[in-house]
């Protein structure tokens, strides 16, 4: 876990040590050693399935902005507070 910012080049992976499954196209992730489980809105589950493979922040926003109807810098502050989430939960991890 960090408390650094995360920068467009950052390149970020989902965790290997979670099961995930989609209900209703929506991510549902447990993690055994947290004893937790988790679930993504259909954005979120979006953004999950991008960072299946490692992928850097500023391709995120690019990608997610050609999809969606979000301003480059709205995507990018709603990226950057949603892997914030996920690494301190244990389910992403920079490389």
């Amino acid at each position: 876990m960090s408390d650094q910012e995360f920068r467009d080049s950052d390149q970020v992976v989902a965790s290997k040590d979670l099961l995930t499954t989609q209900v209703d196209g929506e991510v549902m992730a447990m993690s055994v050693d947290r004893g937790a489980c988790y679930g993504l809105d259909p954005i979120g589950s979006r953004i999950w399935e991008l960072v299946e493979t490692p992928t850097t922040v500023g391709d995120l926003v690019t990608r997610l902005t050609s999809e969606y109807a979000v301003t480059p810098a709205q995507c990018a502050a709603d990226v950057r507070a949603l892997l914030a989430q996920l690494e301190a939960e244990g389910m992403i991890e920079r490389e």
